[in-house]
C-alpha cells in the first residue's frame, strides 16, 4: 500500500502545480542509455552545495567544460546553493515553477519528492549500477525505484585527540559508551572536553545515532508510528543528558552553529570526537594528533553517515540533457576525481584504491556496512523537526527525559496520522 505523506501544504501545492508538466516529460525522460550526444541539446540548471573543496562555481567550471567536449549543445548552469534553509529554497523554487533540473540530494529528500511524483526514475540511466554499493543505491530508492545517482558515501569518522589522551592519561580511544564514561572525567580533569554533542545539526548525526547504538528505532517497521519512546530511546537520551550535566561537552554547539575553526573541536579542545569529515577537519586540526577509531558501540555498532546523489526533477524542459549530465557525474572518472579531492568515500566498488596512501580515510571503507543514513520516510525532515525541540528541552531546560519522549512521540504520531 502506498504511503501518502503529510507534506507541507506549500510543497503539496507546488507538486500539484507541476504534475501536468511532469507528465508531459515522463515518456521522453524515462529513456536511459548513453544516447547520441550529437542529438542532445538544452540548458540544465544544476543545483549543488558546498561539499568539501567543491564549494564554488569555479570548482565546477573545468568539469562542465569537459562534459561539453562530448555534449557541446548542452549548457550547464551551475547554481551554488547554501545548505542552510535548503528545503525552503527548494519549495520556493517548485512553487514558482522554477525547480532545478538536476539537484544534489541526501537520502531523506528522496521519499518525499518521489512520493509527490516529481522525480525522474533513474533505473535505466546507466548499465553499470552493479558497480555501486547496494547500500548507496538502497539509500536512493523509494518503493523499489531508484531516484538518485550516487556521488559519494560519507561516514562520520570517530577519532581521539592524541595530545588530550596523553594529558589525561587515557591509553586507548573509547569505542563503547562505558569506555567513554570512564575516559570522560580524565579528559575534563586535564582541561579538555570529553566529547561533543551538536544540538542544532540533523538528528541523523546525533540523537538517532545514540538511539540506534542502544538498539532502538525511530519509527515502527511499517513506518506508521513512532518507536523511539522506548527503553532504548530513554537510555540514549539519558546518556546524552549525562554528558551535558557533567560538563563533558562544550555548551555552544548545544544551541548555536559556529564556524568550525571557532568550535572546541576545531581548536583541538575535545578528547573524543564522535564523528568528523576528515578532509575538512584536517585543514583546521593538525592531522598528527588525530587517532581514528571504529564507530562507537553500545548494544549495536553504528556510525552516522550519508549518501550524496544527483536527482532529476521530471519537470525539466531538457530531460535528455539532464540525464547526460547526471551520467557524467556518476561516471567512474568523475567520481574518482570528486571523492579524491573532497575526501568522501566513493560509492563504486571498483574505486577501492583511492585512499591507499591515506590510512585515516581508508579505514572508513571498513565500516560502510555500519553506516545508517537516517529515516527513509517522506516526512523524515518533519519528524526531525518534531523531535528536536523536545531533545533540546531536556538538554537546555532540564525537562525530564521520559516526559520529553512522551511529548515527542505524541507530536510524531500526530504528524504521521495527518499523512
Amino acid at each position: 500500500m502506498r504511503r501518502r505523506p503529510a507534506f507541507t501544504l506549500i510543497a503539496t501545492t507546488a507538486a500539484a502545480a507541476l504534475v501536468a508538466a511532469a507528465c508531459s516529460n515522463d515518456t521522453q525522460a524515462a529513456s536511459g542509455g548513453d544516447g547520441d550526444s550529437g542529438d542532445v541539446a538544452g540548458t540544465v540548471t544544476f543545483w549543488t552545495y558546498p561539499i568539501g573543496i567543491a564549494d564554488s562555481v569555479g570548482w565546477w567550471e573545468p568539469h562542465v567544460e569537459d562534459f561539453q567536449q562530448e555534449y557541446p549543445d548542452v549548457e550547464v548552469e551551475v547554481v551554488m546553493q547554501a545548505f542552510s534553509n535548503r528545503e525552503e529554497a527548494l519549495v520556493t523554487a517548485i512553487t514558482g515553477n522554477n525547480a532545478p533540473d538536476v539537484v544534489y540530494f541526501n537520502p531523506d529528500f528522496i521519499p518525499q519528492y518521489a512520493e509527490e511524483g516529481i522525480l525522474l526514475p533513474l533505473d535505466d540511466l546507466r548499465d553499470d549500477w552493479d558497480d555501486f554499493y547496494d547500500s548507496a543505491l538502497d539509500a536512493n530508492r523509494w518503493e523499489d525505484t531508484l531516484y538518485g545517482a550516487p556521488l559519494l558515501m560519507q561516514m562520520q569518522t570517530s577519532y581521539c585527540n592524541t595530545e588530550a589522551m596523553a594529558a589525561a592519561g587515557v591509553q586507548t580511544c573509547p569505542t563503547t559508551w562505558d569506555e567513554l564514561r570512564e575516559a570522560a572525567p580524565k579528559f575534563v580533569d586535564a582541561g579538555y572536553y570529553a566529547t561533543e554533542y551538536s544540538g542544532v545539526s540533523t538528528l541523523n548525526h546525533n540523537f538517532y545515532v545514540y538511539l540506534w547504538q542502544a538498539g532502538g528505532e525511530v519509527l515502527s517497521e511499517d513506518l506508521q508510528s513512532a518507536a523511539f519512546n522506548s527503553p532504548e530511546g530513554l537510555e540514549a537520551l539519558e546518556f546524552i543528558k549525562e554528558m551535558v550535566d557533567n560538563g563533558w561537552v562544550p555548551e555552544q554547539p548545544l544551541s548555536v552553529t559556529e564556524p568550525f575553526e571557532q568550535t572546541a573541536v576545531g581548536k583541538a579542545q575535545v578528547g573524543y570526537v564522535p564523528g568528523a569529515q576528515l578532509i575538512s577537519t584536517r585543514e583546521i586540526v593538525d592531522p598528527a594528533i588525530i587517532q581514528t577509531a571504529p564507530p562507537m558501540t553500545h548494544k549495536e555498532q553504528v556510525a552516522s553517515g550519508s549518501v550524496g546523489a544527483w536527482s532529476i526533477f521530471n519537470t525539466t524542459d531538457a530531460p535528455e540533457a539532464a540525464q547526460a549530465w547526471v551520467r557524467y557525474l556518476s561516471d567512474e572518472e568523475f567520481i574518482r576525481t570528486f571523492n579524491g579531492e573532497t575526501g568522501y568515500l566513493p560509492p563504486r566498488e571498483s574505486i577501492d584504491d583511492l585512499f591507499q596512501d591515506d590510512p585515516q580515510i581508508a579505514e572508513g571503507m571498513e565500516y560502510l556496512d555500519k553506516v545508517r543514513v537516517g529515516v527513509m520516510h517522506p516526512q523524515a525532515r518533519q519528524i526531525i523537526d518534531a523531535i528536536r525541540p523536545h531533545i533540546q528541552a531536556v538538554l537546555l531546560e532540564g525537562v525530564d527525559p521520559q516526559t520529553a519522549l512522551d511529548a515527542a512521540e505524541q507530536d510524531v504520531n500526530d504528524l504521521l496520522a495527518r499523512g
